[in-house]
């Protein structure tokens, strides 16, 4: 079993969703977890409840990462806690599906940018900076980046940028001993456009063309997650991991 006992974690929206999953998971393998949260803070608080019931330490802080103050201010207070940084995971982002290029508006570009190309770039960046060597850097990616999918342009357009430099700071960094890498979902039930569950339809649809016949879950996503936090992937660098149940995309 993974013992993250004497780890400190840190994953970006981490209220709901992936990021509640992983935080929970890397609490429950020992971590201690700082849950990060922009506007739920009920249910982050209930996130940081949930890791200590398991027996670690948690804490949640509110920052809104596509103000790069407040990311600087969010790893501040990270280190200024725990005196050091050994796991970071960027999972904070929004998807607007099923919009067509032709459609959408220069309101809608910039506020996916801001939140899935510029915050996660500045995420990842400062992650770097301040990982302790041998750390791991975990960014949560999208199967829209794997191939072009009708509806989905600005979406993947936005999660296509910190993919690439998910590889790039796999480079800069691996003289450290620091691992980068990318965890691709596809259709996660309770995550994302899906939070709070999945109807009937869309898994009919999802069992169509996955070879496993089923959604992928959050405790799947945590799962690999866990992999890439733990020893076991210490030669794992610049790599995205798809959660597909065998399908291509």
């Amino acid at each position: 079993m993974t013992n993250l006992t004497n780890k400190v974690a840190l994953v970006t929206g981490s209220a709901r969703g992936l990021g509640k999953a992983i935080a929970e998971r890397l609490g429950s393998l020992g971590a201690t977890v700082i849950v990060n949260y922009s506007s739920d803070e009920a249910n982050a608080k209930q996130t940081v409840e949930n890791i200590k019931a398991s027996g670690a330490q948690a804490i949640s802080i509110k920052a809104d990462v596509t103000k790069i103050a407040e990311i600087d201010q969010l790893f501040s207070a990270a280190l200024n806690g725990f005196k050091k940084l050994d796991i970071m995971v960027a999972n904070a982002g929004m998807e607007i599906v099923d919009l067509p290029a032709l459609d959408f508006t220069e309101e809608q570009f910039d506020r996916l940018f801001a939140i899935n190309t510029k915050a996660a770039f500045f995420t990842l960046q400062r992650a770097a900076r301040h990982v302790v060597d041998n750390g791991r850097i975990i960014y949560i990616g999208s199967s829209t980046t794997e191939h072009p999918v009708p509806g989905c342009g600005l979406y993947g357009g936005s999660k296509m940028a910190p993919r690439y430099l998910v590889e790039i700071l796999a480079q800069e960094v691996g003289h450290r001993g620091v691992t980068v890498n990318s965890i691709i979902p596809t259709t996660i039930d309770n995550a994302g456009v899906f939070t709070g569950g999945a109807d009937q339809r869309t898994r009919e649809w999802v069992a169509s063309f996955r070879p496993m016949k089923r959604m992928g879950t959050v405790e799947d996503v945590a799962n690999a997650a866990e992999y890439f936090a733990s020893d076991l992937s210490a030669f794992v660098s610049g790599q995205h991991l798809l959660l597909s149940g065998g399908a291509q995309i």
